[in-house]
């Protein structure tokens, strides 16, 4: 279970482009059982809960798809950059972290400054977003 800002209901934004790309490639793992389900749950609900917002009006403190992102790990007082991707895109050598992870689904949709409570796998572990170092939409990379 994600545990955000310690409010369930605090309001998360995604754009309409990732929300579709996100569901399709559920559905798609779903059916392959390519991934863990328990994970796949998390970020569904995610997504499902967040409000939908055109690319071109995410402002640039909020975390999409392929965002730069610096957090800070409240526990080990440790600062590590990472990028949001897409599973095939997964590396965690390179710090790209993929969308279908505890961290990567915990991130999606959150803005600079806010704390992050997640299900890591061996615990829970509590992130706070200090900085986007780039967002695609920002850069007006809208990866149509």
């Amino acid at each position: 279970m994600t545990i955000k800002n310690k409010d369930m209901e605090e309001k998360i934004l995604i754009t309409e482009l990732d929300y579709i790309r996100l569901n399709k490639l559920i559905e798609t793992a779903r059916m392959g059982k390519s991934a863990e389900l328990k994970n796949l749950e998390v970020l569904a609900n995610e997504i499902k809960r967040a409000e939908k917002i055109d690319s071109k009006k995410i402002t640039p403190e909020f975390v999409t798809m392929n965002s730069v992102v610096q957090v800070f790990n409240n526990a080990t007082k440790q600062t590590m950059t990472v990028k949001i991707v897409y599973p095939k895109e997964a590396d965690f050598k390179k710090g790209y972290v993929s969308v279908f992870s505890p961290l990567g689904s915990a991130l999606l949709g959150y803005k600079v400054g806010d704390s992050v409570l997640f299900e890591a796998p061996k615990a829970k572990v509590e992130i706070t977003i200090e900085k986007i170092e780039y967002q695609p939409e920002a850069n007006g990379d809208y990866l149509v």
